[in-house]
């Protein structure tokens, strides 16, 4: 089965990475977080990367080093459960788990779910070890099997897809998060990576199963303590998704918590793990700073109406309006948005972009520009400016500006300039011609009298 998804994942890519490329570049400028009008937290956050999204209005409410750099450790397994559950047609699937897996980690203490070597075992219950207990064996078995045998494979997979994705800074070497210096990540790519997932069927119940039997003489457990009520760490609005751990990496954690209707993805990554002693910290800053920063947001941010449908703005000139010259101009829909608690919808900045002059006929609803949503200086947003009644053309005035644009044509212009081009060029030639006609007259009634006065001092008569 293994052959049959690299084969299937061979012959699709070509067609199907051009129109995915295409249509994330499209929708490129509406996909992308938008910032908020903010302060830093009253968090003492130690992570060195963050990146806090409310997922109701794709707003970034904080980051911090969002575009450096960084190993993600076990984080990198939320990309290989990406690339598993869309190569694999039946979860149910067997799968047997190959001994050449293991020599990677002899003499090493890496997490696992005791998968043993050539033991047979559900795809399904493969990604639950995968993202419950962070099973590193786990992660290579479903990668030989997916890869059709090669691992390597599976791993360009992982990194064709986070190129889909739109994780442009983000490079894997294995399926399970080992320090590589060529392994590496940034806050925001793991955020695009995560939110792709989290619309993935069976992901999210995945990383929200505390405990699981798959047929061990123990149960799977999750490591993500703050979802345990047994644990220091618990929250209750956390639900998810993934933690990660490495000297290289610090302490990294994902998960997205929801509380009174609004619902936010948080990522931290490079939190500390060692002291300046060099020892495990006995706290664990990725998870309470999680908390810390989940209640800053529940308590800061809420979502406030800043424009009021039909609320006028502006009123614009109308020309040829029957009995009318102007328009009212008023917001075509409500504008919510994420705001700080403590901002005041009055001080909204509204923007109107509107036209100096219109022309009738004007209909009630017709678009006629949008107003710029300006807060604290900075635009968070636009709504279409609408006509708020109807506005008829008055049938002289129209009449009278279709004469008006008569005379303006070019081919008029044309006409007139033609016209009298040609009747100057008459006239200069009328001119001209009787100019020679009188002279030519002169010249010869010159010429008979000075004939008639040689023929008298001649002596001869002229002839009668």
């Amino acid at each position: 089965m293994g052959m049959v998804h690299l084969r299937k994942f061979v012959l699709e890519s070509k067609t199907r990475l051009l129109p995915v490329l295409l249509a994330l570049t499209l929708m490129l400028p509406f996909a992308l977080p938008m910032r908020v009008y903010a302060f830093d937290p009253d968090v003492d956050c130690q992570s060195k990367g963050i990146y806090m999204v409310n997922l109701d209005t794709n707003t970034v409410v904080y980051e911090r080093a969002a575009n450096e750099r960084m190993y993600p450790a076990s984080l990198t397994k939320i990309m290989t459960a990406i690339v598993a559950l869309e190569n694999c047609d039946d979860l149910q699937e067997i799968v047997t788990s190959p001994p050449y897996i293991y020599d990677e980690f002899v003499g090493i203490n890496v997490s696992h779910a005791s998968i043993e070597p050539n033991e047979e075992i559900s795809m399904e219950n493969l990604l639950y070890a995968l993202l419950m207990q962070s099973a590193n064996e786990a992660a290579k078995i479903i990668a030989d099997h997916i890869g059709g045998g090669s691992i390597e494979t599976f791993v360009e997979m992982m990194n064709q897809k986070a190129k889909e994705i739109g994780a442009n800074n983000t490079h894997f070497m294995n399926p399970h998060g080992l320090f590589h210096e060529e392994h590496y990540t940034t806050p925001y790519d793991m955020y695009l990576i995560t939110k792709y997932a989290m619309e993935l069927d069976g992901f999210m119940e995945m990383c929200t199963t505390m405990s699981r039997e798959i047929g061990h003489s123990y149960p799977l457990t999750n490591r993500n303590e703050t979802m345990s009520s047994s644990s220091e760490y618990y929250y209750e609005p956390i639900r998810g998704i993934k933690t990660g751990t490495l000297e290289e990496s610090g302490r990294c954690f994902i998960s997205s918590a929801s509380k009174d209707g609004y619902n936010y993805l948080l990522v931290l990554m490079n939190a500390p793990y060692l002291n300046e002693d060099g020892e495990v910290t006995e706290t664990n800053y990725a998870f309470t700073e999680a908390k810390d920063l989940y209640e800053w947001a529940f308590e800061a941010y809420k979502v406030k109406t800043l424009v009021q449908f039909n609320q006028m703005y502006r009123e614009v000139k109308v020309k040829m309006g029957k009995g009318v010259d102007s328009v009212k101009a008023v917001a075509g829909d409500n504008f919510t948005s994420l705001v700080m608690d403590e901002i005041e919808v009055s001080s909204m900045q509204p923007l109107p972009q509107l036209p100096d002059e219109i022309e009738a006929p004007v209909q009630k609803g017709q678009e006629l520009g949008y107003l710029k949503v300006m807060l604290a200086g900075e635009q968070i947003g636009t709504v279409p400016l609408v006509a708020a009644e109807d506005v008829e053309a008055d049938p002289v005035l129209v009449y009278l500006e279709k004469v008006k644009g008569v005379f303006r044509q070019f081919w008029f212009k044309f006409v007139v300039l033609t016209i009298l081009i040609f009747l100057i060029l008459y006239i200069t030639v009328m001119i001209i011609r009787n100019y020679n006609k009188k002279r030519y007259a002169k010249t010869r009634n010159k010429s008979r009298g000075s004939t008639a006065v040689n023929r008298t001092k001649s002596g001869k008569k002229p002839k009668r």
